[in-house]
């Protein structure tokens, strides 16, 4: 399992469409793309999981049944990981999967313009702004990923070569060991 974290407006969803697509096109390597923060989008949240936590793991474990069924052996997922945690809910709902961290990472100001066009009411976007600059300096203050792979100024497809080539999923189905 890929799992391509990092602040929100970085280019998770992004990238990972990029991603999807080098693995199908370019590689062949069966696979499916779940984007884990809209797997949590509920309202509301528990006082306990404010960010949905615990439903976007059971939601993910729900579609990978249904994903494998269909042929996927192995998964790519975006989502927000603020820290190390997290990952221990991707094994619960993956079962077996090597769990591969790669933190997208680019400057605030180039974060902030990304949200400044994405986000539509003044309300998400102040969040959003706030969120994003909390979330870039408690990943980088804990390490959070495998691979820390910068997005800023980079074509999305350049950035998934880059991610596919640090986590070695081609290499390691060339090889056989893929799950069957």
């Amino acid at each position: 399992m890929l799992v391509l974290t990092g602040s929100v407006g970085v280019g998770k969803s992004t990238v990972a469409d990029a991603v999807s697509e080098l693995l199908q096109w370019d590689h062949g390597i069966p696979h499916a793309l779940a984007n884990l923060d809209a797997f949590r989008r509920a309202s509301p949240a528990p006082e306990d999981d404010p960010f949905h936590m615990a439903l976007g793991f059971r939601n993910l474990a729900a579609v990978w049944g249904n994903y494998r069924a269909a042929g996927a052996r192995c998964l790519v997922v975006a989502s927000v990981m603020e820290d190390g945690s997290d990952v221990a809910g991707l094994r619960g709902a993956v079962p077996g999967a090597h769990v591969f961290l790669a933190r997208l990472v680019a400057p605030l100001e180039v974060i902030h313009a990304r949200l400044r066009h994405r986000e539509t009411s003044a309300e998400s976007l102040r969040w959003h702004l706030e969120r994003s600059a909390h979330l870039v300096r408690a990943m980088a203050d804990k390490g959070v990923g495998d691979a820390v792979v910068d997005t800023a100024g980079r074509d999305p497809a350049a950035i998934a070569r880059t991610v596919v080539d640090r986590w070695g999923v081609v290499e390691w189905y060339a090889a056989g060991r893929g799950p069957a």
